[in-house]
């Protein structure tokens, strides 16, 4: 016999007929492939023709999927949309190095509050292990920051309450 004539006879790719999904299995993967075209043709549409794009698309699941091209921002698109115009707002055109600058502003800020936490941490750190040698409550209190004369207060104050109970039990 021929090796021709021997092929397995496939289904091949056929047409398939649109309609509801109704089983969620099949949804969610019916989704997932046909989401992934869809922002593949998107893609391109854009690269060829030059267009502003946003999707939002919502899964059988309820999770958001966000596919943007060539545009400043999605706020700009849909403003530009709402307007009924193709023109964006200089503003927003540079919209997005201002959003940048205005990260970096946060980000370093936060930095800033991390290192100040991180010192009082190591300072509290100090203050306990110095807490616990013998005869911390006679150390000088001039030379303390207020931070340190709160937790000096306050182990003045257990150091009492503990007498007090060992008091109690006696």
């Amino acid at each position: 016999m021929n090796t021709i004539n021997q092929r397995k006879k496939t289904m091949g790719r056929k047409k398939i007929e649109i309609k509801k999904v109704e089983k969620e299995a099949y949804k969610q993967v019916t989704f997932s492939k046909r989401r992934s075209g869809l922002f593949k043709k998107a893609c391109e549409l854009c690269i060829l023709c030059d267009v502003h794009l946003d999707i939002i698309v919502f899964s059988p699941a309820d999770k958001v999927f966000y596919c943007g091209f060539n545009q400043p921002s999605t706020d700009a698109v849909l403003k530009s949309y709402i307007r009924g115009t193709t023109e964006f707002e200089d503003q927003k055109l540079v919209g997005d190095s201002l959003l940048y600058e205005e990260y970096n502003r946060e980000y370093e800020k936060a930095l800033k509050m991390l290192q100040m936490e991180k010192k009082k941490l190591a300072d509290i750190e100090n203050l306990t292990r110095d807490s616990n040698r013998v005869g911390w409550w006679n150390d000088s209190i001039d030379d303390m920051s207020s931070e340190q004369l709160e937790h000096f207060m306050m182990s003045i104050f257990e150091l009492r309450k503990n007498l007090l109970k060992k008091n109690m039990n006696i």
